[in-house]
């Protein structure tokens, strides 16, 4: 009975020093843990630094922030709907009244602009949802009914949130490199196909678009993969002169007039090719 008694007492000990971890650092259990209470590979490490991550590493292994509120449409589409993906969300899961009768009166044209999305040749695959990470095995089953309208600095936009499964390396391609990729291969492709609906409906002032891509790299010398979500916000008149410059260089120079996110954080991309 004492032994007993002592595991019960012990147990939540440990529990309470995984969650401080956890919490000190920005990142989920699942870092070091294979299950309570086994250690992984980066746990071994961890343990064998004295419970200490570097500076950088910290910041690798942060849980990536979004930018977007997500609508609470489910976390996977049903049978019929995978056999027929839905991209719209419904209007029943937004809770603004007047953004819930707009995604109502253009239902028919959101899913035609998701539709178009899906369909683009993107070098990885790429799916839209409406939660971001989603695990490549499971993005083309989950819900992929990630378009809507919504309020964004008190304007009405059309959000769009999506997965793509490219993976950049952490020691080779630095944060505002990926940022600029990511925005060149899926970020603009995606504002096409929304203005090709939606650039002469007056209800639209703007486009708030978010997509989540990979990074790998290594914390305390194992290996490591990570999500970040970059995101692009335009004014409607902003995002039709970006869709219609003729380079990269012409429409960075036009970001200035709309907001570029890192994780949820705004950052600044400059001709030189750096950010901050």
């Amino acid at each position: 009975m004492v032994a007993t008694v002592g595991i019960l007492l012990l147990v939540p000990h440990r529990a309470v020093a995984i969650d401080q971890f956890s919490r000190q650092y920005n990142t989920s259990c699942t870092t070091c843990h294979i299950g309570f209470p086994k250690l992984n590979d980066i746990g071994l490490a961890f343990k064998d630094a004295g419970f200490q991550f570097s500076e950088e590493d910290a910041s690798f292994i942060a849980t990536p922030q979004t930018l977007l509120s997500l609508p609470a449409t489910g976390a996977r589409a049903s049978k019929m709907a995978f056999r027929s993906p839905a991209y719209a969300t419904p209007p029943s899961a937004i809770t603004d009244v007047d953004m819930r009768t707009l995604q109502q009166k253009y239902l028919k044209e959101l899913s035609s602009a998701g539709r178009q999305i899906s369909s683009l040749p993107f070098t990885y695959h790429f799916y839209l949802n409406p939660a971001l990470d989603v695990d490549e095995r499971t993005g083309k089953r989950s819900d992929q009914r990630s378009v809507r309208f919504a309020r964004f600095n008190g304007d009405t936009v059309l959000e769009a949130t999506g997965n793509y499964y490219a993976e950049y390396a952490h020691d080779q391609v630095g944060p505002e490199q990926r940022v600029r990729q990511t925005l060149e291969d899926i970020l603009l492709p995606m504002l096409k196909a929304l203005l090709a609906q939606f650039q002469t409906k007056p209800e639209v002032q703007g486009y708030v678009l978010e997509v989540s891509h990979h990074v790998c790299g290594k914390v305390l010398g194992v290996p490591w993969e990570t999500a970040e979500n970059v995101a692009l916000a335009l004014p409607q008149r902003v995002a039709i002169k970006f869709v219609a410059a003729q380079n990269p260089s012409e429409r960075e120079a036009l970001l200035g007039e709309g907001q570029v996110f890192l994780n949820s954080e705004a950052i600044t991309l400059r001709p030189d090719g750096k950010s901050r």
